[in-house]
C-alpha cells in the first residue's frame, strides 16, 4: 500500500448556454468546446454543500484530490441564498470561459472557486436574469440528502430558482443500493445505509482502488465504514460527532460549561483545568474509537489499512490520532461524480440514438423515488 497522503481539497470551473425563449436550453452551452457541468448536492445535518463537476472526466482527473469547476455551502436556515451561491460560481466560470486550454482541450484545471453564503436571495423562476446572466442547464444533478423532505424540497425549490418549474424534475435522489460504482454494500438491508455514507465509500473506493480503507467522517455524527480493496463494505460504525459529546455534556450536567469542537484542547496530556479535560477526554474518544478500528480492520484483513479522514469536524481529531492517516475534504461530491459519469455511460450504452449529457441525465432520473 502506498504511504497515506494528504489529499488536498477539491475545487472548480466548465459551460454556459441559453435558450431562445430566455430560458436555459438543453445541453449544447459550453465554455471552451466543453459540456455544461453536473451539478452535485449533499444536503448534510447542518448544511447544503454543491459542486460543479466537469460533464467528461477529464484526463488527469484525481478522484484522491479533485478539482471541482466551482463549490459552496451553506445553512439550512439559509437554504433561499443557494441558487444566488450556485449562480455565482457559474458566472465566475462564465468569465473565466477566456482562460487557457489544457492540454487536453478540457479548459483550465487550475484549483476552483469556493463560494462563501450570499445574503440576497433569487426570486423563483428568475435566476438573476436582471444582469444578463442567465445559468446554462446542467447535464445532470445528483443529491444525497440526510437531512428530510424539507432539504430535498429546498434543493428543488433552488432548480426552480434557476432554471424554472420543469427544472425540479431533473433532481436524481441517490439512494443506498446492493452495488453501484464499483461498491457492494454489505449492509443486512442495503437502503438502511445512509445516501451520504454510500456516496462516501464509492468516492473512496475510486480515490485508492485497490486499497483497503477505514473511512472517518467527523461532522454531526461520528461514522467509520471499512470498505475492502476488492469494493466490499464490510460495515460501520456510528457514534455522536464532536460537538455533538460537547452538547451533551453540558445539557446532561449542573455544572460543566458548553465548549465550542473547533476550541484548542491544548495537547493530549491529563488536564488541570475543566474546560481541557473535556475538549480532550472527548478527543480522546472519538481517537480511541477510529484507533480500535483501525487495529480491528487490519487484524480483520490481515494486510495494510490506509485510514481517511473527511467531514468539517475532522481537524478536531488530526491532532489527537497516533496512526497515520489522509485526509480528504470532498469524498461525497467524488462519489456522486462517479455515480452520475457510470450512470450517464449506462444509459449512452442502451439509448437508441446519441443523447447529450443532460439528456441522458433527466431521462435516466424523471423518477422522484431516488435512484
Amino acid at each position: 500500500m502506498s504511504a497515506p497522503r494528504k489529499a488536498s481539497s477539491a475545487s472548480p470551473r466548465s459551460a454556459s448556454m441559453q435558450g431562445t425563449d430566455g430560458m436555459p436550453a438543453a445541453s449544447s452551452g459550453s465554455v471552451n468546446g466543453s459540456a455544461a457541468p453536473w451539478l452535485l448536492v449533499d444536503a448534510g445535518n447542518s448544511r447544503i454543500k454543491w459542486a460543479l463537476a466537469p460533464a467528461v472526466r477529464p484526463a488527469n482527473w484525481r478522484a484522491a484530490s479533485p478539482s471541482f469547476l466551482a463549490s459552496g455551502a451553506v445553512d439550512h436556515a439559509e437554504w433561499r441564498t443557494l441558487a444566488t451561491q450556485i449562480r455565482a460560481g457559474w458566472s465566475a466560470l462564465e468569465a473565466d470561459a477566456s482562460s487557457t486550454p489544457d492540454a487536453d482541450g478540457n479548459g483550465s484545471q487550475t484549483e476552483g472557486r469556493h463560494f462563501a453564503p450570499n445574503a440576497a436571495p433569487l426570486a423563483i423562476g428568475q435566476g438573476g436574469q436582471h444582469d444578463g446572466f442567465i445559468c446554462p442547464a446542467p447535464a445532470g444533478v445528483w443529491l444525497t440528502n440526510v437531512a428530510g423532505d424539507a432539504a430535498e424540497q429546498a434543493v428543488r425549490m433552488t432548480l426552480q430558482t434557476l432554471w424554472g418549474m420543469a427544472s425540479s424534475d431533473w433532481l436524481q435522489v441517490l439512494r443506498a443500493s446492493d452495488a453501484r460504482a464499483g461498491v457492494r454494500n454489505g449492509y443486512h438491508t442495503p437502503s438502511q445505509l445512509g445516501s451520504d455514507r454510500w456516496a462516501s465509500l464509492i468516492g473512496a473506493h475510486a480515490a485508492w482502488p485497490g486499497e483497503h480503507l477505514l473511512i472517518v467522517t467527523l461532522g454531526t455524527a461520528t461514522t467509520i465504514e471499512a470498505l475492502r480493496g476488492d469494493g466490499d463494505y464490510l460495515g460501520g460504525l456510528i457514534a455522536p460527532g464532536p460537538a455533538l459529546m460537547l452538547q451533551s455534556l453540558a445539557q446532561g450536567t449542573a455544572q460543566l460549561p458548553t465548549l465550542d469542537a473547533t476550541m484548542p484542547s491544548g495537547g493530549q496530556a491529563f488536564a488541570r483545568s475543566t474546560a481541557e479535560a473535556i475538549l480532550r477526554g472527548c478527543a480522546a474518544a472519538q481517537a480511541g474509537l477510529v484507533e480500535r478500528s483501525y487495529a480491528q480492520l487490519e487484524a480483520q484483513l490481515g494486510a495494510p489499512v490506509r485510514c481517511v479522514l473527511s467531514g468539517g469536524a475532522r481537524h478536531a481529531l488530526a491532532q489527537t490520532l497516533v496512526l497515520p492517516f489522509t485526509e480528504h475534504d470532498q469524498l461525497v461530491p467524488t462519489g456522486l461524480y462517479e455515480v452520475a459519469l457510470h450512470a450517464a455511460k449506462s444509459s449512452a450504452a442502451i439509448a437508441p440514438e446519441p443523447h447529450t449529457p443532460a439528456e441522458v441525465s433527466r431521462d435516466a432520473g424523471q423518477a422522484r423515488g431516488g435512484v
